[in-house]
């Protein structure tokens, strides 16, 4: 039987792993410091008062082309949305406002209710700002969005507004991490496997979504993000000389590979 704890153990086989945690807070500070500087930052902004959620608000300026929403992963347990402002650079060099919030956790609250918190804040956010919205997750962030643009969960005025979703390493099928030592933390069931599993629901029509995966990432990752594209019928693409770790770093360039994809939505 597969060790599906050593299935999803990313960091185990990438050398110096221990070093991008303190490389991500460094580098983030510096960017929101910078922001701050230039007045561009709305930091801890409460969008949920009745549960103190916060987000975090990057602006390019006066001209705003789009709002990027960006969900960080951590397996629904882990992480702070600070760690990831360093992410919102490219982006806001394309002249589009950014906006990392953060949702609840387990064991506090379920998946079903993460997802379910994560579809209100995209309506405050729709309510909030106007313009084009794009989507970008990684890992379990990943798993947030996309569970997000299945049939019924959004209203035709929210969905309209959604002009890409980027999936970077999405969890797409949480079937295997009933066989983890996380599955209690998750307060993971069977059901809730079974219903929360992306690629046995129907994507929303007229949807754009790109999954993005690093060709280095652990077999499980790459296996989830296919199986995904399948599913959804949806482009997939394969990133060389890429890990779990550094994946997403190429949204904090402004002509990365991986920025150039988020923004091909502009040539539709």
């Amino acid at each position: 039987m597969i060790n599906y704890n050593d299935a999803f153990n990313s960091a185990k086989l990438i050398p110096g792993a221990h070093r991008y945690l303190p490389g991500w807070k460094k580098k983030s500070k510096a960017f929101r410091e910078m922001m701050n500087e230039q007045s561009k930052a709305q930091i801890d902004v409460v969008y949920d008062e009745e549960t103190n959620l916060l987000m975090d608000v990057f602006s390019p300026g006066p001209y705003v082309e789009a709002t990027v929403v960006f969900l960080y992963g951590g397996f629904w347990t882990d992480y702070e949305k600070s760690i990831f402002s360093y992410l919102a650079m490219g982006p806001v060099l394309n002249n589009m406002r950014v906006i990392i919030p953060t949702l609840p956790k387990c064991p506090d609250a379920t998946i079903p209710e993460i997802n379910k918190a994560f579809v209100k804040c995209l309506r405050l956010i729709c309510r909030r700002f106007t313009g084009d919205i794009l989507l970008v997750g990684q890992q379990s962030g990943a798993h947030v969005i996309g569970r997000s643009l299945v049939q019924y969960e959004l209203s035709d005025r929210v969905k309209e507004r959604i002009k890409h979703a980027l999936l970077i390493s999405p969890i797409s099928d949480l079937k295997p991490l009933l066989y983890t030592d996380k599955r209690e933390e998750l307060l993971l069931t069977e059901e809730i496997a079974n219903s929360e599993t992306l690629s046995d629901l129907n994507l929303s029509d007229n949807i754009k979504v790109t999954i993005w995966v690093g060709a280095d990432e652990r077999p499980i990752y790459l296996e989830q993000a296919q199986q995904l594209a399948a599913a959804w019928k949806c482009s997939w693409v394969k990133s060389i000389n890429r890990h779990h770790l550094d994946i997403a770093d190429g949204l904090g360039k402004n002509s990365s590979k991986l920025m150039t994809t988020l923004l091909a939505y502009r040539l539709n």
